[in-house]
């Protein structure tokens, strides 16, 4: 009887790699979207009181959606008490101040526009909600769901000169993509949150009192461009700057697994 020795089956690395290609995808995937924070979900809500203060009376106050949620610590350095909600829209902005509109600081300022529309009307709203007594400071959008947003606030501080004061976040933060997470609308590192929370308080210095100005271009001047574009209107929910930097470390993962497999 001749035995015969089973012939050895050979499968390279790259073969096996190729395979286990779906798994890898899934896993890396799994990753970076249960690494997502909980600032990630609509209606999640941060109220952060102030570490100093800004002078007398009441802290400055910042109403937001997920834009001023990632530097509302950073703004508690400089003495605002801020309140931010992911996927705020300016009308919940509203409902929000009013019921607040009892204990309101001499200094208000709304970073709201990113989800859903704004109207002239509305802004009429928050300049009635904040009294002709105090400070209204409207912070431009970047790269919201509707591009006519910044300018609309730019007309309003123009016709109420005096009464509302312009943070031009829209056109401070152009020409600089690395201030942003990757969708370009959220803060996506130190430099944006700084710059941004910057911006905000340099509203201190242009509310009565200070060396007033109805805009505020903290920090530096910048060319002003048009509002670019936008491809949708769906309120998008917000992704903090965390779930960036996971989402950023999965694509450059991916990259990288795909570069490796096909060299084997």
């Amino acid at each position: 009887m001749t035995v015969t020795s089973p012939q050895p089956v050979l499968v390279s690395i790259g073969a096996l790699a190729r395979r286990a290609w779906p798994v890898i995808v899934a896993w890396v995937t799994l990753l970076a979207f249960s690494a997502a924070p909980a600032d990630a979900q609509c209606g999640q809500t941060t109220d952060v009181s102030p570490r100093v203060s800004a002078g007398p009376g009441p802290a400055p106050l910042a109403v937001g959606d997920s834009v001023l949620y990632d530097a509302s610590q950073t703004l508690a350095g400089y003495g605002f008490h801020s309140n931010a909600m992911v996927c705020r829209t300016m009308a919940q902005g509203i409902v929000w101040l009013q019921g607040h509109a009892q204990n309101l600081p001499s200094l208000v300022v709304v970073a709201l526009g990113t989800n859903g529309a704004v109207s002239a009307g509305q802004i009429d709203q928050l300049l009635g909600i904040v009294g002709a007594n105090r400070v209204l400071a409207l912070v431009t959008p970047h790269n919201g769901n509707y591009a006519y947003v910044p300018d609309l606030f730019r007309a309003a501080a123009r016709r109420f000169p005096g009464r509302i004061i312009l943070l031009d976040w829209d056109q401070l933060s152009t020409g600089h993509p690395s201030w942003f997470a990757p969708d370009g609308i959220h803060l996506g590192s130190a430099a944006g949150v700084g710059a941004f929370a910057r911006l905000v308080a340099g509203a201190l210095l242009a509310a009565p009192g200070s060396a007033s100005t109805s805009t505020v271009t903290v920090p530096g001047p910048v060319t002003i461009q048009p509002a670019k574009p936008v491809p949708t209107n769906r309120v998008q929910p917000a992704l903090g700057s965390h779930t960036a930097a996971v989402v950023r470390l999965a694509v450059s993962t991916f990259a990288a697994l795909r570069r490796w497999l096909f060299i084997l």
